[in-house]
């Protein structure tokens, strides 16, 4: 994880944040405010371990050096979205998106659409080729929502267990 790590957002109003394990307790209140995406995922409101999770969880083979975890910050200094991603995997040229979420406060404004179309571009601009994510059958806001970005399905694995959860997942793609 790398904190200097950052790209533009066109957002007014709005700068994206390089994060690292020491800021998941200024997490918290995201995390709140997206305790329906916790639930879905895990059965469970957030805790105050949900947000350092999230920089310790790495896919197979990959380590710290490869996770970029990446903050909308509002103009007032508030966290209001993440990104968190993984360099390289599951291949090397394509990046895979662990997790975006925007406070439900702020949703249906098109910020998780101005921060993906502006991670792509910064993607394309590191010679990336293709990113590729995760998204819960049960999601299907979220299955529209990367649709409409471009992502098509690769495949479906599954079940996994996620907290109290038991998922079925469907793999999505897309190049840049």
């Amino acid at each position: 994880m790398d904190k200097t790590t950052k790209f533009p957002i066109s957002r007014t109003g709005y700068e994206i944040e390089g994060l690292i394990g020491i800021d998941a307790p200024r997490l918290v209140p995201l995390y709140q405010g997206c305790s329906d995406y916790l639930v879905l995922e895990r059965g469970q409101p957030p805790n105050a371990a949900s947000a350092k999770e999230e920089f310790e969880s790495f896919p197979p083979n990959r380590t710290e050096a490869d996770k970029f975890v990446f903050g909308l910050k509002a103009i007032d200094g508030e966290l209001v979205g993440l990104l968190a991603c993984d360099r390289n995997y599951p291949q090397v040229g394509c990046w895979w998106i662990a997790l975006v979420m925007i406070d439900k406060a702020l949703r249906g404004r098109g910020l998780a659409r101005a921060l993906c179309d502006d991670f792509f571009t910064w993607l394309k601009s590191q010679h990336v080729k293709r990113v590729e994510l995760a998204v819960f059958t049960e999601n299907e806001q979220a299955l529209r929502f990367w649709q409409r970005q471009g992502f098509e399905l690769v495949r479906t694995p599954g079940p996994v267990s996620i907290g109290a959860k038991r998922h079925m997942l469907q793999i999505l793609s897309r190049s840049l």
